[in-house]
């Protein structure tokens, strides 16, 4: 049956438009696949109901995942897909226990997107909070999580944050 549901063109550039870049949004699985929008929409809905894909629903966008992909990872790439939290993810893997006027400093975002994407990975149950004199700290709860997740997922999260960090970390672990 999964053979049968890829055989049409169309939809195998769907599926693996979000096979190589897990959590894209459907405008975005449009605009990989060049395909128009109905017909996105159209393949996206079958290949959901075959559950050859997932469909995460975050806020009030759609991200799509083939099923192979764990929840965990899930929940962690709806939120990688944009690229201020990459930049804040990579933050925090640099610099643990960071307060939001160190992270402004070192990421460029303003104080209020930090805040957003805090509160996201908050929400997700990624983040845990400690105090340096007035100031909260935020510290990633599972660093191992994130970074195996930017290394896995590379190849549609890179951006020069996620690259320098993944070369940092190759120095370091080099024999």
């Amino acid at each position: 049956m999964e053979e049968d549901l890829l055989s049409l063109p169309t939809r195998r550039r769907v599926y693996e438009a979000v096979r190589e870049a897990p959590g894209l949004g459907a405008r975005e699985v449009q605009r990989a696949a060049g395909i128009g929008w109905g017909e996105t929409v159209y393949h996206l809905d079958r290949l959901c109901q075959a559950n050859l894909l997932q469909r995460e629903k975050s806020g009030h966008q759609d991200h799509y995942f083939v099923a192979s992909v764990p929840l965990g990872d899930r929940r962690l790439l709806r939120l990688a897909r944009s690229p201020s939290a990459r930049r804040l993810l990579v933050a925090l893997l640099e610099a643990p226990g960071s307060t939001v006027p160190a992270l402004v400093a070192g990421t460029g975002l303003s104080a209020g997107r930090i805040s957003v994407h805090l509160g996201r990975l908050a929400d997700l149950g990624l983040l845990r909070l400690g105090r340096r004199d007035r100031l909260r700290t935020f510290e990633l709860e599972d660093r191992d999580q994130v970074l195996r997740l930017l290394v896995t997922y590379r190849a549609s999260l890179a951006d020069e944050w996620v690259e320098g960090l993944l070369a940092t970390w190759s120095e370091i672990l080099r024999p």
